[in-house]
């Protein structure tokens, strides 16, 4: 196998297209009569949010070397708008059990055929407009697992304003090797506060997270073993049988005894001294988590088509108030 980099493995791609969409679920069948998850939606054009994804991510990354993560219950759309893509790299995760065990089940599959793999890890159900310079930015990360090998890096955009539904870091100071400000420690994580703390950290520059994740699969499955220690175990019999005629049975039994976990939550949350954060700037971006985030965005880049009605734009929301007060909108 040919080794790219100073320590060995290639880059691959996570693409985390398991997600139910339930905040959104109502929204997409009103407007757009559909019953899937919205990384299936095409909400501009004929691509949806998932084509759109792996388009992005290709940029970067061959097709062969991108893990798709995906629910069987959606089986027909996943071979729809799949098709074409390379043997074995679409792979049917039995449960949702949140992001932890969304990272993992690809990452054993991918470290089967390269023990010394970079990883980046994708979300499915974002928007962004200039996917050119952002993949630069993921290309930045990666750069920087040379400088520190031990890292995670991760993408933060700055706040257009106290967004009560993203998750915030607090960034640090550069970390040096010629990086430049843009990559900074991360003191905290803040997942989804209230509308005062929004307000404050707008106030203070903090970052959005993407949850764009770049990292060495070895650091990945050391956090796992130190934060996930029971569902990593799982994860051990899962990839001893990968390969073999019991494959899918193992995994189904794994995963029916498992229990979820957030990778936010639960691991970097606790790994801030691992982490570093790059700052995404000229880049518009959104995670489209409630419809009126989707209709904000197209109103934005004026592609809001005709048949959308406004809706309440609550969910997500702070107002400024004269005097540095905040309220939900």
């Amino acid at each position: 196998m040919k080794h790219e980099g100073d320590h060995g493995g290639q880059l691959w791609g996570i693409v985390l297209a398991g997600g139910e969409g339930n905040r959104i679920r109502q929204f997409v069948w009103e407007q757009y009569g559909l019953r899937c998850p919205k990384q299936y939606v095409a909400f501009t054009g004929k691509r949806s949010m998932l084509q759109h994804t792996l388009d992005r991510v290709e940029k970067l990354v061959p097709p062969e070397r991108i893990r798709i993560v995906v629910d069987p219950r959606q089986s027909t759309e996943v071979r729809r708008q799949l098709v074409g893509r390379p043997r074995n790299t679409i792979i049917f995760q039995p449960l949702n059990r949140e992001t932890g065990p969304g990272i993992l089940l690809p990452l054993i599959h991918i470290i089967k055929k390269d023990p010394n793999a970079r990883i980046a890890v994708f979300p499915s159900d974002h928007f962004i407009l200039e996917e050119d310079r952002f993949m630069g930015y993921v290309a930045m990360g990666e750069k920087v697992l040379q400088h520190s090998r031990d890292q995670v890096v991760l993408l933060g955009v700055r706040a257009e304003g106290p967004e009560t539904e993203y998750g915030w870091i607090e960034p640090g100071t550069p970390i040096g090797g010629g990086f430049g400000p843009e990559v900074r420690s991360v003191n905290r994580f803040l997942e989804k506060p209230d509308c005062e703390s929004a307000l404050q950290f707008y106030r203070r520059q903090y970052l959005w997270n993407t949850f764009v994740v770049i990292a060495r699969s070895g650091t990945l499955i050391e956090m796992a073993q130190r934060y996930l220690s029971d569902i990593w175990n799982r994860f051990e019999r899962m990839m001893a049988a990968i390969g073999t005629d019991r494959e899918s049975r193992v995994i189904e039994k794994e995963y029916s005894r498992m229990k979820g976990a957030s990778f936010s939550r639960e691991v970097l949350e606790r790994s801030t001294a691992a982490i570093s954060v790059i700052e995404v700037k000229n880049v518009f971006w959104s995670d489209w988590g409630s419809g009126s985030r989707v209709l904000r965005t197209l109103e934005q880049i004026g592609k809001l088509p005709s048949h959308l009605h406004e809706r309440t734009r609550r969910g997500g929301n702070c107002a400024l108030l004269p005097g540095g007060s905040s309220v939900a909108i």
